[in-house]
């Protein structure tokens, strides 16, 4: 069975793209097939924080029925995906078609999950994901404004029926400025599926266009996403230990 997952922000800037490539190649490891489309049609950038700049086939291409969407997705790093285009022109396209092309590829059964990466807010893009998907993944930092912005989308989703919401937190940076975790715990009755904090490491990866998996691969933070990853799944995933890796580091050298 295909679980469709929106990966939905309340603003830009969090890390949510970031976020949902690396959910991706992570939910991969644990040997799932992974679809990731990018449904950020206005500002897209699924396909350079995997590190891919030439593809053939693009969203757009899809809602012309230019091409049939299962023949769309380009395979990288472990992960299936479909990029939208960069081209200006090819914004206006009817989005609210989306619901009615995943269904057709979750149909199909050829995936463990299908990632949908949407546009931060609530405008035509994200709707349209919030609606299409089945379960919902709120992805925001502790920073009072943003948990401003997400409990206006999980208001906006309370009017939807049979959605699966849980919260992730992003780019834990531990400061005064930040509502601490367990403060969150309780303020929230939607669950948390788990955090990921601020690492240096991440923020060049992604400037770079490379994924974390790939960019540093034994550091901490890939096992962070690895925790996430399976507590979507609903498998125990056990972090190695400060020592080990520290050896691991040692021996890559």
């Amino acid at each position: 069975m295909t679980r469709v997952i929106g990966i939905v922000s309340g603003k830009g800037g969090i890390g949510k793209t970031t976020f949902a490539v690396n959910l991706g190649i992570a939910l991969s490891r644990f040997r799932k097939k992974v679809l990731i489309i990018d449904c950020n049609i206005t500002t897209p950038h699924v396909a350079y924080y995997l590190g891919v700049d030439n593809y053939s086939i693009n969203l757009s291409n899809v809602f012309r029925d230019e091409v049939d969407i299962k023949f769309a997705p380009t395979s990288h790093d472990g992960v299936l995906f479909i990029p939208a285009s960069e081209e200006l022109k090819d914004m206006n396209i009817e989005f609210e078609r989306l619901n009615s092309y995943i269904k057709k590829l979750s149909k199909k059964g050829n995936f463990d999950f299908i990632i949908l990466d949407s546009a931060p807010g609530l405008g035509n893009e994200a709707v349209s994901v919030l609606r299409t998907a089945e379960e919902i993944l709120l992805v925001t930092t502790p920073a009072i404004p943003n948990l401003t912005d997400m409990i206006r989308c999980a208001e906006y989703l309370s009017g939807m029926k049979d959605k699966k919401i849980k919260i992730v937190f992003n780019m834990i940076r531990k400061s005064k400025s930040e509502v601490k975790m367990k403060d969150l715990e309780s303020f929230f009755d939607v669950p948390i599926l788990g955090s990921v904090p601020f690492t240096k490491d991440v923020m060049d990866s992604t400037a770079l266009g490379i994924p974390i998996f790939d960019y540093k691969p034994k550091s901490k933070v890939c096992h962070d996403f690895m925790e996430v990853a399976a507590n979507l799944i609903g498998v125990e995933y056990k972090k190695p230990s400060k020592i080990k890796r520290f050896v691991g580091k040692l021996i890559k050298r």
